[in-house]
């Protein structure tokens, strides 16, 4: 018999109702490192406790093992049975629980920068650190004295053209209860390379999102895509766009804040002249699906990343045992 601890952390967001949950489940030291002969917890076994946690993400965090000089954590992440290559909410919640303590003997273990770094199971290795508050950002808004932060690669996309296009086009325009040829849309791609299964639909500046009633069954007629997000630049607002993401075919309804899908939007919309946001400038922007979520990004397009900065608040913890 094994006994795990874990928490539950809203990812962007200060509220206990609000922002994307993340549970996170705690494995002993080295026991998810590359080449590890005998895992703790297989992927099947991963697998069942996602589903049985119900969570938008599961997360499973393994602190670097004694001796090693990396500093890395590896980490997984599961929704159902899906395994994202990357998840940039779940990361986000787990810097919140290193830095904060969450986790019984998990602490930050310092380095350069005094970020924290994640190995995903690909073996790609990303940053978080805590961060100072956003010029933007109310002083009331940050309750524990910390912001966070971390970098994603920035990603290309790749504009449909077509059927691909129409068929994307016909779909989202069923999902928002709208007609193909009134809907304002005015640019469909896919994400380059290993993002190619996710959809980025840029709607008209006129086309609500916030409270909108969505079909989000009807997505999944979009094409070969898991991740739909919808978007719209915001003029004459205190934030630069708006968006809301779906996952249906991920058996995830709506994803409420999804930080990879910002690798595609933020430098789509940097690209834009009108909204606002440049290279190397931090902006507001905010995800609009019924829990909201806010976010300050960064395109550092010298680093070639995006950096998502917010709060995470934590929700419960517990102990789990097999």
């Amino acid at each position: 018999m094994s006994t795990f601890p874990y928490v539950v952390v809203n990812a962007f967001t200060r509220s206990s109702l609000g922002g994307n949950p993340a549970v996170i489940v705690l494995l002993p030291p080295g026991s998810l490192a590359p080449n590890t002969p005998t895992p703790v917890l297989d992927t099947p076994a991963m697998i069942a406790l996602a589903k049985s946690f119900a969570q938008p993400i599961s997360v499973f965090l393994a602190p670097p093992a004694p001796g090693t000089d990396d500093g890395i954590f590896d980490i997984r992440f599961f929704a159902n049975e899906h395994a994202p290559l990357i998840c940039g909410h779940g990361m986000f919640a787990t810097t919140k629980t290193i830095y904060q303590g969450l986790l019984p003997g998990v602490r930050n273990p310092g380095g350069e920068d005094n970020a924290v770094k994640f190995r995903t199971a690909a073996g790609m290795v990303i940053s978080a650190r805590a961060a100072p508050s956003p010029r933007s950002a109310h002083q009331e808004d940050d309750d524990d004295g910390e912001f966070y932060e971390i970098e994603l690669p920035s990603n290309v996309v790749e504009e449909l053209t077509g059927e691909e296009r129409d068929r994307a086009r016909d779909a989202v325009a069923k999902a928002l209860r709208s007609d193909s040829s009134e809907l304002g849309i005015k640019f469909i791609a896919r994400g380059g390379g290993k993002m190619g299964k996710y959809l980025m639909v840029v709607l008209d500046e006129h086309e609500e999102l916030e409270g909108r009633d969505i079909n989000i069954p009807a997505l999944l007629e979009t094409g070969p895509f898991n991740v739909i997000s919808l978007t719209r630049l915001t003029p004459n607002e205190d934030h630069a766009f708006v968006s809301r993401t779906f996952a249906p075919a991920n058996g995830i309804m709506e994803d409420h804040v999804c930080g990879s899908a910002h690798t595609l939007m933020v430098p789509y919309h940097a690209s834009c002249t009108q909204s606002g946001l440049k290279g190397g400038q931090e902006v507001y922007v905010r995800q609009v699906s019924p829990r909201g979520g806010d976010l300050w990004v960064t395109l550092d397009e010298e680093k070639g990343v995006i950096r998502l900065k917010g709060n995470a608040k934590p929700f419960a913890k517990g102990e789990l045992t097999l």
